[in-house]
């Protein structure tokens, strides 16, 4: 029953928040956000509650910290009634489920939420929200349209936030704790040693009377025996490296991005930047000036008006 617990507070606050969101009388609505804000503050007991399950108290924070944030952003992502402030709140969504991933050591799926929903697909969402019809006073929101001032049936929104949400609370509390056997371990060594300041770093807390650098075989100076690899120093030494000198995954990521795929990063950095200004240059709305507003723009005064004074 534990486990489901998680899950019925997601349950119990989706569906108050999709009662909240649906036009009814206001005594309704304020019991929804009362029931919404506790099923809010169960939610995050059950998370203060599983800090024990951590083996260290600041992954435990760090958990709690992202939970609250991914929540209550994506609560205000739904509510708010300004869409370029619900765009924000999608970022800080997107930014605290990657803090999530990267907690479970799933560098990928972080670095590829913030590239591609952070990124283009907030880009898009600038592209509607700069090119739909806004109020001309925010002060006075019955100016627009009326199929801009009514959003869309939010039951769709409700349910793909609860889905993700369950995605990420299942896979924090039943994932694997260990990642499975490489098959790379020569590419992730030859990696450690383009590492260098890294490299020079683990083998002296291990030998620190090795002679660094060490003696280079073709290309590497890493070499492969029968008991593993291992380098020679420039006195003749043989220090057999260890598994736990390995890059992490976050680093292998990282390697990865910056070696093999530099141009496509800094490419897709440089559209979605035209993009945005894109969006920007779209969105400008041309003002028609009548005959008397363009003299008084550019003379500053209606001469009209000056020469019937006079």
């Amino acid at each position: 029953m534990d486990l489901l617990l998680p899950y019925i507070a997601c349950i119990t606050l989706a569906l108050t928040l999709y009662a909240a969101l649906r036009p009814s009388p206001p005594t309704l609505q304020v019991a929804m956000i009362v029931i919404g804000v506790a099923a809010s503050g169960w939610l995050i007991g059950i998370v203060m509650g599983s800090l024990s399950a951590f083996s260290e108290v600041s992954h435990g924070i760090f958990f709690v910290i992202f939970s609250i944030c991914a929540i209550a952003a994506a609560i205000r992502m739904v509510t708010h009634e300004r869409p370029i402030y619900s765009a924000l709140y999608f970022v800080l969504v997107v930014v605290s489920s990657a803090g999530l991933l990267l907690m479970l050591e799933a560098e990928f799926m972080a670095f590829a939420l913030i590239i591609v929903y952070a990124g283009a697909i907030l880009i898009t969402y600038m592209f509607v929200l700069m090119l739909a019809n806004q109020a001309e006073n925010p002060e006075e929101p019955l100016t627009q349209a009326l199929y801009d001032r009514i959003p869309r049936e939010p039951a769709a929104a409700v349910v793909v936030g609860f889905l993700l949400l369950c995605l990420i609370t299942g896979t924090v509390t039943g994932g694997t704790k260990t990642l499975p056997a490489q098959d790379n371990a020569h590419e992730q060594w030859f990696v450690l040693e383009k590492l260098s300041k890294q490299f020079e770093t683990s083998v002296q807390e291990v030998a620190p009377d090795f002679v660094w650098p060490p003696i280079e075989t073709g290309e590497h100076s890493i070499q492969f025996g029968a008991d593993g690899p291992f380098i020679v120093s420039q006195d003749g030494a043989i220090l057999k490296l260890d598994v736990s000198m390995l890059p992490t995954n976050t680093q292998m990521v990282g390697w990865s991005l910056v070696n093999d795929f530099p141009v496509t990063i800094e490419l897709a950095g440089v559209i979605l930047l035209m993009a945005m200004f894109g969006a920007a240059v779209l969105a400008r709305r041309a003002i028609e000036l009548s005959e008397r507003d363009k003299r008084i723009a550019i003379l500053g005064s209606d001469s009209e008006d000056e020469g019937s004074d006079a």
